[in-house]
């Protein structure tokens, strides 16, 4: 029970980080018609918000106090949100061409970058390993449930949206804790 409440808080922030930034790149201005700084700050929002999640999931991974930040590769984790950050933009982008294609989109991208952050829970260099299989099952869950959030906000269901966004944000990061804590050959 004390691991799924430590993974409800960084999930919790990755929930908050995703909703705020698509409310800021979705103002009511229109999709096409968006501030550039509305656009500057929900990429921000989204690269903080990402930061603080990985961190906070290290840390649970590790047993070690949700803020604690000595020990922490920050500057990997801030690479791999930046990276996070770049992916969910671009499925955005694609969103408003075809659905299906940025799914598909967001399901591989999430892959590579579930990857490299495993690569970076387990302690071994960002980029020491760029594909691996056993992260398609959460990031297939991640990409589903981002995809049904998206058209859920667009029929001005908001609320449902969001809920099976935080409920399959949790159980990816239910099933990655569970991955990064198991030592595999380098």
């Amino acid at each position: 029970m004390r691991d799924q409440l430590r993974i409800a808080v960084f999930t919790i922030v990755e929930g908050a980080a995703l909703v705020l930034w698509l409310a800021l790149v979705r103002s009511d201005a229109g999709i096409y018609q968006v501030s550039t700084g509305s656009l500057v700050a929900g990429i921000a929002v989204l690269a903080i918000g990402f930061t603080i999640e990985h961190i906070i999931a290290y840390n649970v991974i590790h047993d070690r106090g949700l803020l604690d930040l000595q020990g922490v590769p920050i500057a990997q984790k801030a690479v791999v949100s930046l990276i996070e950050t770049v992916i969910w933009a671009v499925w955005l982008v694609l969103a408003d061409l075809n659905g299906i294609i940025a799914a598909i989109a967001l399901l591989v991208l999430l892959i590579l970058e579930h990857t490299l952050s495993d690569n970076v829970f387990k302690g071994r260099d960002i980029f020491s390993k760029l594909l691996d299989a056993r992260t398609i099952g959460f990031s297939l869950v991640e990409a589903v449930g981002a995809a049904i959030w998206l058209v859920l906000v667009e029929v001005n269901m908001t609320v449902v949206g969001i809920v099976i966004l935080v409920i399959a944000s949790f159980i990816e990061h239910m099933l990655a804790v569970a991955l990064a804590r198991k030592q595999t050959a380098l």
